[in-house]
C-alpha cells in the first residue's frame, strides 16, 4: 500500500508574485478608469462653455448668412438691411403660384406677437365677386392665390437706413413694386407699378439655425407713397 502523499505548501515567493500580478493588474484598470472619466469631465466642461456658432456675413446683401464654427454672431447695421430685404421680397414680391410659401415663410420669421397679428390679417375675410366664392366672402390670402399675378420689388437701396436702440433694429426704406399678370406679356398701366415707403422693426434673438439672421420681425407697415 502506497504511502499518502501530504499536499505541498505553497512556495512563498510564488504568492508573493501572485499579490504583485494582482496588485499591477488593479492600478493599471484604476488607471483607465481614471482617465475615462478625466475625459467625460473634460468634454462635459468644454460643452458647457462652447460659445454660440459663427455666422459667417458677407457685405453683398443678395449674399447669405452661413453657419460655420463657434464665435462672436452679433448682428451689424448691414445684417439688419440684409434681413429687412429678404423679409420684404417674401411680403410684397410674391407670386399667385407660391403666395402661401412665400408668407408662411415670412411668419416664421416673426415673433409670437406679430405672427399671431399677421395670421389674423391673412386669414380674414374679404368681399369678393360670387363667380369667385358663392358666399361672397373669402380669406385674404385667397385673394392672393385666385388673383393670378406676380409681385415684382425692387428695393431702393439708398434708401434702407436700420438704427439700433437697445436689442432692437429700426429699419425704414422705399421700394417699387410691379405687379403683373401670372402668364402672358406684361401689362404696362400705371396703376399697376406702386411706390411703397416701409419700416419695420426687428429684436434680437439667440442665433441657431431656424434663426440665422439672429433676428425676428415684431414690426412691419408698408405704406403706398403719395405722388408729388
Amino acid at each position: 500500500m502506497a504511502p499518502k502523499q501530504h499536499p505541498t505548501a505553497p512556495d512563498q515567493f510564488e504568492i508573493y508574485n501572485e499579490l504583485v500580478r494582482r496588485s499591477r493588474r488593479s492600478f493599471l484598470l484604476s488607471g483607465v478608469l481614471v482617465v475615462i472619466t478625466l475625459g467625460s469631465l473634460a468634454l462635459a466642461f468644454v460643452s458647457l462653455v462652447r460659445p454660440l456658432p459663427v455666422v459667417v456675413t458677407s457685405d453683398n446683401p443678395l449674399e447669405p448668412r452661413r453657419i460655420v464654427a463657434a464665435g462672436d454672431a452679433s448682428v451689424r447695421e448691414i445684417d439688419a438691411k440684409r434681413f429687412f430685404a429678404t423679409t420684404a421680397r417674401r411680403l410684397h414680391g410674391w407670386s399667385s403660384m407660391n403666395a402661401v410659401n412665400e408668407l408662411t415663410d415670412a411668419s416664421m420669421t416673426m415673433t409670437t406677437r406679430w405672427r399671431k397679428r399677421f395670421a389674423a390679417e391673412m386669414n380674414g375675410e374679404v368681399t369678393v365677386p360670387e363667380s369667385i366664392d358663392a358666399s361672397g366672402k373669402t380669406t385674404l390670402l385667397q385673394t392672393y392665390v385666385l388673383a393670378k399675378i406676380r409681385n415684382e420689388l425692387d428695393v431702393d437701396w439708398e434708401t434702407v437706413s436700420c438704427a439700433k436702440e437697445a436689442r432692437a433694429w429700426h429699419c425704414k426704406a422705399s421700394a417699387t413694386m410691379k405687379i403683373l399678370p401670372l402668364g402672358g406679356d406684361p401689362v404696362e398701366h400705371e396703376k399697376l407699378t406702386k411706390r411703397l415707403s416701409i419700416r419695420a422693426t426687428f429684436v434680437e434673438v439667440a442665433v441657431t439655425k431656424t434663426t440665422i439672421d439672429g433676428l425676428l420681425v415684431d414690426f412691419w407697415d408698408a405704406q403706398i407713397e403719395e405722388k408729388s
